[in-house]
């Protein structure tokens, strides 16, 4: 595949439907970026998870190039998870401009704080984006993560 070059201010983020064309390739693209490389399969539980989630996306000429889902914890919080970025378009600006499109939907429904868990290796990209830690780093999926959180309100 041939790097994708375009400018942002025409990408669209969008939430897509559980069981849609779009959720299910936006699920392949977790399992090939998040999933694959560590040789790991979704569990019973996390497969029920899926429905309750939502899902959000960006896509160049229909192709899916960043995803990631968002859970309710509690009244005005949520937790960002499974965020991917094709390889092809990574430091693009793909990954902040989905963050940042998602903020603005969550933060009109009085959503006021995500919550994530950060690989170790994506501690900049959140921190750039005015998320901080919490915390120690802990072992998730077997590899390090930090608690992290942003006041989006």
């Amino acid at each position: 595949m041939k790097p994708v070059r375009q400018h942002l201010s025409g990408i669209v983020v969008k939430e897509e439907a559980f069981g849609s064309e779009a959720y299910f390739d936006m699920l392949a693209l977790r399992k090939r970026i998040l999933r694959d490389p560590l040789n790991l399969e979704w569990t019973e539980e996390e497969r029920s998870w899926e429905e309750k989630e939502r899902h959000f996306g960006c896509a160049v000429e229909k192709r899916i190039v960043a995803c990631l889902v968002i859970r309710s914890l509690s009244d005005g919080v949520v937790k960002l998870r499974q965020m991917a970025v094709d390889l092809d378009c990574q430091g693009a600006g793909f990954g902040r401009r989905l963050i940042c499109g998602v903020e603005e939907v969550l933060a009109g429904e009085q959503i006021s704080i995500i919550e994530l868990h950060a690989r170790e290796t994506a501690l900049g990209f959140y921190e750039k984006l005015g998320f901080n830690r919490e915390g120690e780093t802990f072992l998730e999926v077997n590899i390090p993560h930090w608690k992290m959180s942003k006041r989006i309100t």
